[in-house]
């Protein structure tokens, strides 16, 4: 199933999510995490719910002392190399968010999350791992060519190409960064050229004004 649009949730969750937002606005993040964790077990596709509560758990991970969050930081990641091979996506994803409330800046949880919300069909939520992770190791690689066809994906091929350049500027002959930047400049062209929509496919590919075509 897509990822679950918050109009999806009941009245009751609704509410709680808008006073989430409300709470997290005035600094009370424990409110937060109180509300969007429950919140999130129960709808855990909810990219709004998820991004609320992620919020929250960094505001309190910062407030941590040093020491404590480098603990933490350690004690998150041991879970994960526990995991059997025929583990589900779901139970998977379930494992993610556990590691996440513990160390909201483990980079091994998030990509964890987005591997399983790839095979749970949350397209938006892969999104939303993969650029947090982009956000706490911006040099991983792997992960950026990840992000830029997790972009793709949702129809975001401008930023797809700008991840695909920046790779190439330090590294021309990349070779998963020039396959993304093909990709993403074929996406390009069929938005501008409308090529998904009616019309004779001859006249979508003449040369336009600047004669790159439509």
């Amino acid at each position: 199933m897509p990822d679950v649009p918050l109009a999806a949730l009941d009245l009751r969750q609704q509410k709680l999510v808008e006073n989430a937002r409300k709470a997290l606005e005035q600094g009370n993040a424990d409110y937060v995490i109180a509300v969007c964790e429950p919140l999130l077990a129960e709808a855990p596709g909810c990219l709004p719910v998820r991004g609320l509560l992620r919020a929250a758990q960094l505001v309190r991970h910062r407030a941590k002392n040093p020491l404590v969050a480098k603990v933490g930081g350690v004690l998150s990641r041991a879970p994960f190399f526990l995991g059997g091979k025929s583990t589900g996506p779901e139970a998977l994803r379930a494992q993610a968010d556990k590691l996440l409330a513990s160390d909201p800046t483990s980079v091994t949880a998030l990509k964890l999350l987005a591997g399983a919300a790839a095979k749970l069909d949350w397209p938006e939520t892969v999104v939303f791992a993969r650029t947090a992770v982009r956000e706490l190791a911006p040099a991983d690689e792997a992960n950026l060519i990840a992000l830029g066809e997790a972009l793709l994906n949702v129809g975001r091929p401008a930023e797809a190409l700008a991840i695909a350049d920046g790779i190439l500027r330090r590294n021309a002959v990349d070779g998963p960064a020039q396959n993304l930047m093909r990709q993403a400049a074929i996406a390009q062209t069929v938005n501008r050229g409308n090529w998904d929509g009616a019309g004779d496919f001859r006249e979508k590919l003449k040369p336009g004004p600047d004669g790159t075509g439509t």
